[in-house]
């Protein structure tokens, strides 16, 4: 139940830490009815653009898949549904209903490939920062198959450059040079979670997950909602999209 007293509660941990963790926070038929038809999306052939909503391991396994409100609107209404518009309204106020998304992340047993460090405002381009991602897992997640790792505190040191320099489906980066110094400063804290745990983070805290060497496989999924006084800087986006389809374009051998 989300009374003022929780929503105050983890609003304060939110702005001390970058991020927060909600227990019990999500049904686990509605976790399963989301990866059901993710799962079925990624196998029909009506994904429209290939290069960017969906990624595959060498192997063949399934990567990830992004954009997925396009193709099932439905999940719009995701905030609504979980109470996770409260939460944003305690926060940052009401938000707006004509922007969001929603990826899926596998991490296939032993081969599963690392999310390097980095901040979502570097894919977001939004200005104030008034938004968050709620990132949760569809089984449960601990170190040993890749559970997400956080600097808290690093928000505050604003946005970083970030390089292409990831992976397929996380493209972006900061340098090790940076995250050396990052180190130095923030201390990295690993968040273990159940199935039906999520986590909020601010999109200039700085995150990843390691690759997944377990024998057990990792899934989750990504939902970002932003204010509606959060503007996307038309400009940064438009060069962040031209830069990524080159690298999409070379890293699957499309050229």
């Amino acid at each position: 139940m989300l009374n003022q007293k929780k929503l105050k509660r983890i609003k304060k941990i939110f702005n001390q830490s970058g991020f927060a963790v909600l227990k019990y926070f999500v049904s686990q038929k509605l976790i399963d009815e989301m990866k059901n038809d993710t799962l079925k999306l990624s196998k029909k052939t009506f994904i429209k653009n290939k290069l960017v909503d969906i990624h595959h391991l060498k192997s063949g396994q399934l990567s990830s898949v992004h954009n997925i409100l396009s193709y099932i609107p439905k999940y719009k209404k995701f905030a609504t549904l979980t109470g996770l518009n409260k939460v944003f309204q305690e926060i940052f106020g009401p938000h707006s209903k004509r922007w969001g998304n929603l990826s899926y992340f596998y991490k296939a047993k032993k081969v599963g490939i690392e999310t390097k460090p980095h901040q979502d405002n570097a894919y977001f381009n939004l200005n104030p920062c008034q938004v968050f991602t709620c990132w949760r897992p569809t089984n449960t997640v601990t170190k040993k198959n890749s559970a997400m790792y956080y600097y808290p505190g690093s928000q505050k040191e604003g946005l970083f450059s970030h390089n292409l320099q990831g992976n397929l489906g996380a493209s972006l980066s900061i340098s090790q040079k940076k995250i050396n110094k990052i180190k130095k400063k923030y201390k990295k804290r690993y968040i273990e979670m159940e199935k039906g745990d999520c986590i909020i983070h601010s999109p200039l805290v700085v995150h990843g997950s390691e690759s997944n060497k377990s024998n057990i496989n990792r899934g989750s999924f990504n939902f970002s909602i932003k204010s509606k006084q959060a503007n996307v800087d038309v400009a940064a986006m438009n060069d962040h999209k031209k830069r990524l389809t080159l690298y999409l374009k070379k890293k699957k051998g499309k050229n």
